[in-house]
């Protein structure tokens, strides 16, 4: 691009369903490089049975990431996981605390109950767009109405986690459009909010903010928090605040359209599109048609991903062996391959996951895992078949090139990225590790006017980031492998939880 100016500074605050971070962006026309000032981890809490986001120690952790840096800054975004809220009051204060969408409440025998007020799968998937998941907002909400209706009848307006922050920052309210739609209450058709839906489940439509695109400027950083943190000259910017939405900002494709799988916590395998795809889809594949940044499509399947790595380690730990990742990935390597696998589907609630993986290949007939890399390797290969499950969904739908683009912190893992060629067949292009920083950060260029054009946003990310392609190996085992796998699918209930 060659743009002639002076170094430009922007925090990205990438907010994970278990850790968070702060990192600094200096750009100088051409390139962008990134540091992490700040990362701190967090997790839920249970509090008289049910479980809560700490809203106060993420807020100081914020607080911390701006004091951190020591650089003048002229923007920060902040993107989080989806589907999950707080609440303000008419006075503008924090209406309790938000509830996490990992409380066992919200399972699927509440969001039955609510489909059947609702109009059942068919009409809530036919209206919004986005498919029938038991933590989709409107299900919390339905839950809260029946179960919490004090708690619910405080709040003046539901702001989603991201815009949460920004409101707490800024004092403005709002819900961007890529978070709204992980919610189930807006119709991604007419990209409007479905009061029609809320109405049936008894809620007050006015609870809902006003929904804009990313790329605003909220204005400038309130000034009690300015002058706690020294950040006297930065602005909110709002970005895709659905941190999956951030990591597609961050694909360097020149093509339009594309696929791709971001891969953290939750893995979540879809395409760029610009149109939506059908009801049958969605019901069927639970295909969710989420936005994106400017306000086209992304269907997407969420995919529990490696939250089953992060419970093994910990677990791992809580015994003495306190492993990194990069190492619990090269024990999975020594071992034998295509053994046993589970239903990543079934391992969502916390527990004691080398038993439950060890008691699921047992009742379903396998091989049991004895040692950590065991564990390990049946969990990499267990993804990746997934993965392969979820991609025969949206073939039909894939007129460009088969290729995948994968970002998010499993481009660490090679063996994981390995496998994932291999399972899908297809080569795998591994892109930045950082993408959701890095498209919280290119919506906040953007923003302040730095480039205009996909192309020039293109070539920035590319001058930015190294990117490595995995092609497919051992395809002829891989793909009984995948017979064996589905065939998991088709007994009937769970193997174990």
């Amino acid at each position: 691009m060659g743009i002639n100016m002076t170094t430009k500074n922007v925090l990205a605050f990438d907010l994970g369903a278990g850790s968070g971070r702060a990192v600094l962006a200096k750009f100088d026309g051409n390139r962008f490089s990134l540091n992490e000032i700040h990362r701190f981890p967090h997790n839920f809490s249970i509090l008289n049975g049910h479980s809560y986001w700490n809203i106060l120690l993420l807020m100081d952790e914020i607080k911390k990431g701006f004091s951190l840096c020591r650089e003048e800054v002229s923007g920060a975004g902040f993107d989080t996981w989806g589907v999950d809220c707080g609440f303000i009051d008419k006075e503008g204060n924090l209406a309790g605390i938000p509830l996490s969408y990992r409380d066992a409440a919200l399972d699927n025998k509440n969001m039955e109950q609510a489909l059947r007020e609702l109009g059942g799968e068919e009409f809530m998937a036919g209206r919004t767009g986005i498919a029938c998941l038991a933590y989709n907002t409107i299900y919390k909400l339905y839950y809260m109405k029946k179960h919490m209706p004090s708690q619910l009848a405080q709040a003046d307006k539901l702001l989603f986690m991201p815009n949460l922050f920004e409101y707490l920052l800024s004092g403005i309210k709002h819900a961007e459009y890529s978070i709204a739609s992980t919610s189930q209450m807006y119709d991604m058709a007419n990209r409007a909010w479905a009061y029609d839906i809320l109405d049936k489940a008894g809620i007050d439509k006015n609870l809902l903010p006003d929904t804009d695109y990313a790329g605003r400027d909220l204005g400038p950083l309130r000034s009690d928090v300015a002058s706690e943190t020294g950040q006297k000259g930065l602005h909110i910017i709002s970005v895709p605040g659905h941190d999956t939405a951030c990591a597609v900002a961050a694909m360097p494709a020149k093509e339009q359209e594309f696929t791709f799988l971001s891969s953290g916590t939750w893995s979540l395998l879809g395409i760029s599109s610009t149109r939506m795809l059908g009801k049958d889809s969605i019901i069927h594949n639970k295909i969710s048609n989420e936005g994106t940044w400017n306000g086209t499509y992304r269907p997407v399947v969420n995919i529990i991903g490696l939250w089953i790595m992060q419970e093994l380690r910990r677990n791992f730990a809580t015994e003495g062996r306190d492993y990194s990742f990069a190492e619990i990935s090269r024990l999975a390597s020594l071992e034998k391959s295509l053994r046993s696998f589970i239903r990543p589907d079934d391992f969502m609630l916390p527990g004691d996951y080398p038993l439950k993986i060890r008691e699921y290949c047992k009742n379903t007939g396998q091989e049991v895992p004895q040692t950590d890399g065991g564990l390990a390797r049946c969990v990499l290969e267990s993804l990746a078949l997934k993965y392969r499950q979820v991609y025969e969904g949206f073939k039909p739908y894939i007129t460009w090139e088969e290729k995948l683009y994968i970002t998010g912190g499993g481009v660490r893992d090679e063996l994981l990225c390995q496998f994932t060629a291999n399972a899908l067949d297809i080569p795998v292009i591994a892109v930045a590790a950082e993408a959701t920083a890095a498209g919280n950060i290119m919506v906040q260029l953007k923003a302040l006017g730095l480039y205009n054009t996909d192309s020039e946003k293109s070539e920035i990310l590319s001058a930015s980031f190294e990117t490595k392609t995995y092609y497919p190996q051992e395809t002829e085992r891989w793909h009984e492998a995948y017979l064996e796998f589905c065939s998991l699918y088709q007994r009937e209930g769970k193997a174990v939880l």
